[in-house]
């Protein structure tokens, strides 16, 4: 009797244990959660390109600023009218390319953060670079920017 008592008591703890009940969720939801976790993967690494292209930016301004006092005479600088930046060779090989076939400069010169510039032309000084920047962000790409050297 108390063998039996023993295996009834056994068999509702272990049927009790939730170790060996089904999982609570069903299989659409699990996957809903693995396609949604793979989104937001996604997600974060379009983060990190806005990420540095915000960087790019930001040291841009710093850059022009920090210079534009120094280069006013233009005696000691050189002014570019960027319209691409990249970190691969072969994608500032290719920007350059696109650019000599519209009738733009299309120099690749070497950029801070190892970035590889595309100009569209080049000048002695800002107000010169200014006048024709207004005409490239027109006519080739919005967001073309001043660099100085």
């Amino acid at each position: 009797m108390k063998n039996l008592i023993g295996i009834i008591l056994l068999g509702l703890i272990v049927s009790s244990c939730s170790l060996f009940q089904k999982p609570s969720m069903t299989q659409k939801q699990i996957d809903e959660m693995v396609a949604e976790n793979n989104a937001l993967k996604t997600q974060v690494n379009n983060n990190k390109d806005l990420a540095d292209q915000l960087a790019l930016a930001r040291m841009q301004a710093d850059e022009a600023m920090l210079k534009l006092a120094n280069c006013e005479d233009g005696a000691n600088s050189k002014v570019h009218i960027i319209v691409g930046a990249f970190k691969t060779s072969s994608y500032a090989d290719d920007y350059s390319a696109q650019m000599k076939e519209q009738g733009y400069e299309g120099k690749i010169i070497a950029g801070p953060y190892s970035f590889n510039l595309v100009t569209a032309s080049s000048y002695e000084s800002v107000k010169a670079s200014l006048r024709e920047l207004n005409n490239i962000r027109d006519n080739v790409i919005e967001t073309a920017w001043i660099y100085i050297e």
